[in-house]
């Protein structure tokens, strides 16, 4: 890696035909690029000058040469013109855990490509390092979580598991504490001082030398071309404009809080604190273009390319329309986002009066989170203490046992998880900024949430059930491991935030997962399967959030498809971590720190074939390409769970989805969807039998409607056909049919004895055009719905009707089944307008069944309605039939 830490090594530049070395070297971390013509050799004899802690853990290793050397050339900077060109064939926009893993993946895939990471920090590793969740959170739900806790091998990017094994066996030179041992932290297998977790980033980078690393780096603007090719209208970057800042005046990044300087990192003008550099990126080979993976927290070069995204919480739909329109969304409503920060356990008394004095309203927040906010929920102070424990110094190491010494990492909910604003501007808002771009982010939201974590600290302290105290090590404490002025993490943890549209309109939702321990035992495998996952859809809920919430809390085993990594409309953007296309409810299960590595090794893998071939994103689902991104990805980094999948490759070359994934309802319409990148048409079959053809194509996906399908299991076929009707391919499924029947009180199988009257009027919940209803005063009355039952089994039985203030409290439902005679009173007061359960009941092959009401009941003065009946087979169930009393 060139300009890794304080290393000093010379740069060729292109520009012409002509070379132009570059000197690169850093000053407290921050890269300078000299645009100087000097000698063209590496200088070995220079050290190491990069400031990765605070106090005793500060590594500094400078020698005489280097500092002489390094100021004469920070003096001859300060009389330069400061706009530097240069030119590169991928650049990675970082800042998130899966920056590094892109990085690494493209300079393996692509060794002759040169690739510039920048980092807006100057720590590497997003939420493992700088965001300060330094212990790391792993599926705790089965089947995944004993698959990868017993088999890490096949189931972890192998990198990934390099930079775990780095860190358990901590070189002597690196700053920290290295990784705690198993059991210090309950939540994690992977504790760890995230000094150490930065420098290790660094130098796993460093071994590539195609790898430019610029740290305290934003991007400030993008320039795009249009252009117009087989899937459409589109857009291709051709230049970024960074900005670099400089620290001067003796300031140290971070030593402030972040929302007082994050502003002053995307001003272009120099500061009290830092001179900047203007840096403008352009393609290193024209013919071929520029390559950019947006693998950020902030979503900078997503927002300044005009890429489509999202943004918040969907409220009631996460499909995109045929048309390309998103669906509506809160875009207030991200998870809520935490600044961690670390606690160190003492004798020593501090009141530490100083850090309060940092806010003006500290006491009146403090009392109001105290009130309302701040708890321990079903813990303790201790459990809370060991959940994220980074340093455990005594034994026996459990999550009962604390020690002093010990260093606790705190991120909590409710505690210093912030959930009253969002930090991102709107879509609108941000579309508004991008002429003077500064992050499109709130900074009195950070400012309140700083606040927000100090005042859980202090709420701890308080409430704390141990003889000891507590300390906030901050500035030069040796246990700062947050290596920050105020102790705070660089940048938040931020669990959700700008989010890809990914190519054809393509998102990973809700409907592709599985429940976990059920078959079958994965969620959804994509064709185009370049990762894989598993976690919970863990949502920490922001107070002002509304919206979707996730219909499988524990999803199976997932995979991550390569389309959502792709921009819909930027050709050559890619989108890893949590910016790759993704609803707010996939991404509360994507967001974990191995799947963002994940994202980022497939991401950094599809940007080296890219740069290498010239081709743009969408070029890549092409299957020779597709599969040749599957192989190099899996070479490092799993695309399958090998104890499901037969081969690592899957061998569709498309996806045929029925029904949205859901079971089918004979007699009700559904949807056939099929993905193929060159199909001209599709014939559907089911059952062997040639349904409908469409040549209707939306969002990369050819549609055809259905209007019923017949009852039992059925199979469905998809032919792929090009102009001329030759099979590409045959893609299949196997559903199942759902046998329903509904007879309403207006069908031939519903009969009415006795006094009843229809009606027709616009009675709001009532089934179909009409319903029926009888007063208790009136004579002896009934309506019996009959049908014929065609399969042996268990049979759900239910009925629907409008309710009122004068339905029946009791209204009598007798259901006539294969084990005699049952009658259960609903209710008709409440729950109108959907389908309420009578009871499970079997019933016998070819034989009839009935539900009769009668208006035998308890009041005269009320009314019973027979509007539908719902018949429902369940299983083919031989036990006791089940039935219980609603509304009751």
């Amino acid at each position: 890696m060139i300009a890794l830490g304080g290393e000093v090594e010379f740069q060729e530049e292109i520009q012409g035909g002509a070379f132009f070395p570059k000197l690169f070297f850093r000053w407290q971390g921050a890269l300078i690029i000299c645009n100087k013509t000097l000698e063209t050799q590496p200088c070995p004899a220079l050290e190491t000058f990069q400031h990765y802690g605070k106090g005793d853990d500060a590594i500094v290793k400078v020698n005489r040469m280097f500092l002489y050397f390094a100021f004469a050339v920070f003096g001859m900077i300060a009389s330069l013109a400061r706009t530097d060109y240069m030119k590169f064939d991928i650049v990675i926009h970082g800042g998130s855990f899966s920056a590094p893993a892109a990085a690494l993946a493209a300079a393996r895939t692509n060794p002759d490509s040169r690739i510039l990471l920048i980092e807006p920090t100057d720590w590497q590793g997003g939420q493992a390092t700088a965001q300060g969740v330094s212990a790391i959170d792993n599926a705790w739900h089965n089947p995944g979580a004993t698959l990868m806790r017993t088999e890490p091998e096949k189931y972890y990017p192998a990198d990934y598991l390099d930079f775990l094994n780095r860190l358990k066996n901590k070189p002597v030179e690196a700053p920290g504490e290295g990784m705690a041992p198993n059991g210090a932290a309950w939540v994690s297998r992977e504790a760890f001082d995230p000094r150490t977790g930065a420098w290790l980033l660094d130098q796993m980078v460093s071994e590539y030398p195609n790898i430019t690393l610029m740290k305290l780096t934003v991007v400030k603007d993008v320039k795009t071309s249009d252009v117009v090719d087989q899937f459409g209208a589109g857009k291709i970057i051709t230049e970024l404009t960074l900005i670099q800042r400089l620290p001067i005046n003796g300031y140290k990044p971070f030593d402030n809080f972040l929302s007082k300087e994050v502003l002053d990192w995307y001003e272009p003008a120099d500061s009290a604190e830092y001179q900047k550099i203007i840096h403008k990126v352009e393609p290193l080979n024209p013919a071929k273009g520029l390559v950019v993976i947006d693998a950020s927290e902030f979503g900078d070069v997503m927002v300044l390319s005009d890429a489509v995204y999202t943004v918040g919480r969907e409220l009631t739909t996460e499909k995109i329309a045929d048309d390309g329109t998103l669906p509506a969304l809160d875009e207030d409503g991200s998870q809520a986002y935490v600044f961690p920060f670390c606690m160190l356990a003492t004798n020593e008394f501090l009141p530490e009066n100083e850090i309060m004095n940092w806010f003006d309203n500290y006491d009146v927040y403090f009392q109001q989170q105290s009130n309302s906010y701040f708890s321990f929920g079903s813990h303790n102070w201790i459990s809370i203490w060991t959940y994220r424990r980074l340093k455990c110094a005594g034994s026996p190491i459990n999550s009962s046992s604390v020690y002093i010494g010990d260093v606790s990492m705190q991120n909590w909910y409710p505690g210093n998880d912030y959930p009253y604003k969002t930090m991102y501007k709107d879509i609108a808002a941000a579309a508004a900024e991008k002429s003077d771009w500064h992050g499109g982010i709130f900074t009195d939201s950070l400012a309140e949430a700083e606040l927000h974590a100090i005042c859980w600290y202090f709420y701890m302290k308080a409430n704390k059930s141990v003889s000891w105290n507590t300390v906030y090590p901050y500035g030069n404490h040796a246990m700062n491991m947050m290596g920050t002025g105020k102790g705070l993490s660089r940048l938040p943890y931020i669990r959700c935030g700008r989010r890809i549209v990914g190519l054809f309109n393509f998102r990973i939702t809700d409907r592709y997962f599985v429940p976990a321990a059920v078959m079958p035992p994965t969620s959804f495998r994509f064709y185009d399967s370049v990762g894989i996952g598993n976690y919970a859809a863990d949502i920490h809920p922001s107070k002002i959030s509304s919206g979707i919430t996730p219909s499988v809390p524990t999803p199976a085993p997932f995979y991550i498809p390569y389309r959502s990594l792709g921009s819909v409309n930027v050709r050559n953007l890619l989108a890893c971590g949590k910016q790759m296309a993704q609803s707010f409810v996939a991404n509360s299960a994507y967001r974990l720190h191995p799947i963002e590595w994940a994202s980022g090794s497939a991401a950094g893998v599809a940007a080296g074939l890219m740069a290498r071939d010239g081709k743009t994103n969408y070029a890549l689902l092409e299957i020779p390409a597709l599969r040749e991104l599957q192989q190099k990805v899996n070479a490092n980094s799993p695309i399958s769970w090998a104890a499901y999948d037969g081969s690592p490759i899957p061998s569709d070359n498309g996806e045929l989805i029925v029904n949205d994934f859901k079971t089918i309802v004979a007699g009700t319409p559904f949807q056939v969807e099929i993905y193929h990148l060159n199909a001209a048409y599709v014939d559907v079959y089911l059952n062997g039998q040639f349904i409908g053809r469409t040549n209707y194509k939306a969002n990369g996906r050819f549609v055809l409607d259905m209007t019923n399908a017949p009852s039992g299991s059925v199979n469905f076929m998809a032919m792929c056909c090009d102009a001329d009707g030759k099979v590409l391919d045959i893609l299949g499924t196997i559903t199942a049919v759902e046998e329903i029947l509904i007879i309403d009180n207006d069908d031939p199988a519903c009969h009415l004895e006795g006094s009843w009257d229809t009606r027709t009027q616009a009675q709001p919940g009532k089934y179909g055009n009409s319903y029926s209803l009888s007063w208790g005063t009136n004579a002896a009355s009934k309506a019996t719905w009959e049908f014929l039952i065609t399969k042996s089994g268990l049979y759900e039985i239910a009925t629907w009707y409008p309710s009122a203030f004068n339905r029946a409290e009791d209204a009598p439902f007798t259901v006539h089944h294969a084990r005699g005679v049952t009658t259960v009173p609903i209710n008709q007061r409440l729950n109108g307008g959907m389908w309420n359960k009578i009871g499970d009941f079997f019933f016998d092959r070819n034989t009839a069944g009935k539900v009769v009401l009668t208006n035998a009941i308890a009041n005269t003065a009320d009314l019973v309605v027979a509007d539908a009946i719902r018949i429902k087979w369940i299983s083919p169930q031989t036990g006791v039939d089940s039935w219980v009393l609603y509304g009751r």
